[in-house]
């Protein structure tokens, strides 16, 4: 009989640590809003997400910012050499197509490719500002607040649903474990 509390317990502690973590990273998002009896709100209610979205949020578009695409790496990447380039053979491109008309204004391309770079430089910097076309964060943020909880609950959950079910999982290999201490330490205390 002393057999069975050895399957017995696992089984239980497993079962709770899936369930029980599954629970857990359901309530991150759910409820989407805040449960009132009364005047009185529940406690956890909305979940974690949807209470702090505006920090996560902040946090996320921050990050992003940081360490993978900012404001200014699009700047050095439409005044860069790149960039000069094409406009370079673009000028040319409207040249030719001038003709013998563009032959003779071959001489003031310089200061064309100067003008038209100082544009692009000017814009590119505009944009650079707080609030402007290349405010990443700023944007990153604005879109995630945006976003219906659903939608967010799934943008996450798509990228993540792999790492979920491991913790999942790992929350029932923990419970199987605590379940065999108990039948273990039930065993050595003769239970």
């Amino acid at each position: 009989m002393l057999w069975i509390g050895f399957l017995l317990f696992p089984a239980v502690g497993a079962l709770i640590g899936v369930v029980t973590n599954h629970i857990a990273i359901k309530m991150l998002f759910r409820p989407y809003r805040a449960i009132r009896i009364g005047g009185f709100r529940l406690p956890f209610t909305p979940g974690l997400i949807p209470r702090q979205r505006g920090e996560i949020a902040r946090g996320i578009a921050h990050t992003f910012e940081a360490n993978l695409l900012s404001g200014q790496d699009i700047h050095a990447i439409i005044t860069g050499p790149n960039a000069q380039k094409a406009i370079e053979g673009k000028v040319d491109e409207f040249f030719a197509d001038l003709g013998p008309m563009g032959a003779m204004l071959v001489s003031m391309k310089p200061k064309v490719l100067a003008k038209i770079q100082e544009a692009v430089e000017a814009v590119a910097t505009d944009a650079l500002s707080a609030n402007g076309d290349l405010d990443v964060a700023a944007k990153i943020e604005a879109r995630i607040n945006a976003m219906d909880i659903a939608q967010l609950e799934n943008l996450v959950l798509g990228f993540s649903r792999k790492q979920f079910r491991y913790i999942t999982l790992f929350g029932g290999i923990l419970g199987a474990l605590i379940g065999l201490a108990q039948a273990l330490l039930n065993s050595a205390l003769g239970a």
